[in-house]
């Protein structure tokens, strides 16, 4: 650029360069934002979410010996199967058709009633359930569709829907619901509302209840 150009300022041509860059970045922002507004509008994500499956503890109806005990981890057992039996006592039974996701228990253990000698989940039901703040489980709705995607399957997408929200929050039945200071002041804990989403796919989840998810649920 010579003397006389530096004093009057841009060439045309610069100044079009200028425009076109500034166009460019004007209206990329306004359509990222575009975006982010039809995504927060339209869908709530979180990844704070887990394959999971209703879970029963098998406890003995008495004390003793334990002399007839037939399953292990990873077991799967029928519905009122025989898994074990105590010493001159009645005989263990599962509640569900599921698999033995913790085993307790060996054989001549002493067992009581007080503690399962096994916990049993319920496989032929397994869900996605997602923990969702109290200040957004208004926008979810039983039916609403869901995109998932399970760590343990990367790079693959799976359809489902919200079947259950939960009528409570995660702490509403113990002491952790708040917290008070020795002075008395109250602090606010933002709550937790389970949901409960059905994955419409056909795909294996047995052996992965307990590993992570991200939902995306379309709210609109």
């Amino acid at each position: 650029m010579s003397e006389n150009e530096t004093k009057k300022g841009l060439s045309p041509k610069a100044k079009n360069i200028v425009f076109i860059v500034v166009g460019i970045l004007l209206f990329g922002g306004i359509g990222y934002w575009g975006y982010s507004y039809y995504q927060g509008a339209t869908y709530f994500s979180t990844d704070n979410a887990k394959v999971t499956a209703q879970v029963y503890s098998v406890t003995p109806a008495s004390a003793g010996r334990l002399v007839k005990y037939t399953v292990g981890l990873g077991s799967y057992v029928k519905e009122n199967e025989v898994i074990g039996r105590i010493e001159n006592g009645p005989y263990i039974k599962s509640p569900i058709t599921g698999q033995v996701v913790k085993s307790n228990a060996t054989l001549n253990q002493i067992v009581s009633p007080s503690a399962p000698v096994a916990v049993i989940a319920d496989t032929e039901n397994i869900y996605v359930g997602a923990n969702i703040e109290e200040t957004d489980i208004v926008k979810i709705k039983e039916g609403q569709s869901v995109t998932l995607w399970l760590d343990a399957y990367p790079g693959r997408k799976f359809s489902g829907q919200v079947y259950e929200i939960d009528k409570t929050t995660q702490t509403a039945l113990s002491a952790n619901a708040s917290s008070f200071t020795t002075s008395g002041t109250y602090t606010k804990i933002t709550q937790l509302i389970p949901v409960k989403i059905k994955i419409d796919d056909d795909v294996d989840l047995d052996g992965l209840i307990g590993t992570n998810a991200t939902v995306k649920i379309k709210i609109r």
